[in-house]
């Protein structure tokens, strides 16, 4: 995630370790003192993915790899700073405002099914009560449920069972007070597997609803 003093000139995102840095890419705009002087800041996402970026102006250009990593600059015909390390304290004082209204991560949920049917097993039972607080407690924008089976038996069955699933997580949080305003469905039958196995190959833990809360 990038923090910015002012709106940045250039910064593309770079893969590191596995992962994007786009995937948590904030712009946290606050007023600047004496523009047009301005400091970028890489921090980790809410997930606490750092990732890398880099600053590019038209006459050069700076990597920021590691949180905490911080370039200034002076306008696009400025050069970035030679990357040093943000205090703590420089961040919270800067950027305090940014950092206090950036959506916390999404949450995932994984609730697992009889074989062959819409009922849900009895160690997933729980997390109902825990998907519908967390949409409650964040104040959530949308609860995205998605049905999946494992490969055994014919696509139309598969696709039917999918929709039964869905269906039967959706009823289970109207139930428990999460607005219906909220809740995006959809279903994939067999085709998005957890777990990749052959067709006819049975596999608990693709017989799934996974809900996302946002």
């Amino acid at each position: 995630m990038l923090l910015t003093t002012t709106t940045p000139i250039t910064t593309t995102p770079i893969t590191t370790a596995g992962l994007l840095v786009a995937l948590g890419l904030s712009l946290g705009l606050v007023g600047c003192a004496a523009p047009p002087h301005q400091s970028i800041v890489l921090v980790p996402d809410p997930a606490g993915h750092v990732g890398a970026a880099e600053v590019r102006t038209a006459v050069g250009a700076q990597m920021l790899q590691k949180s905490g990593d911080m370039t200034r600059t002076k306008g696009a015909s400025a050069a970035p700073s030679t990357p040093t390390t943000a205090e703590t304290a420089f961040i919270n004082t800067t950027f305090g405002e940014a950092l206090a209204v950036e959506p916390p991560p999404a949450q995932t949920f994984t609730l697992l099914f009889e074989n062959g049917s819409a009922v849900l097993r009895a160690d997933s039972l729980g997390q109902l009560d825990e998907i519908a607080a967390a949409s409650h407690r964040r104040m959530a924008v949308r609860v995205s449920i998605s049905g999946h089976t494992d490969a055994v038996g014919s696509d139309k069955l598969n696709d039917g069972l999918a929709r039964a699933r869905t269906e039967e997580v959706k009823q289970q949080l109207l139930r428990r007070r999460v607005s219906p305003e909220l809740i995006l469905t959809s279903s994939h039958g067999k085709g998005n597997p957890l777990i990749p196995t052959p067709d006819g190959v049975a596999e608990p833990r693709n017989r799934r609803v996974v809900v996302i809360v946002r």
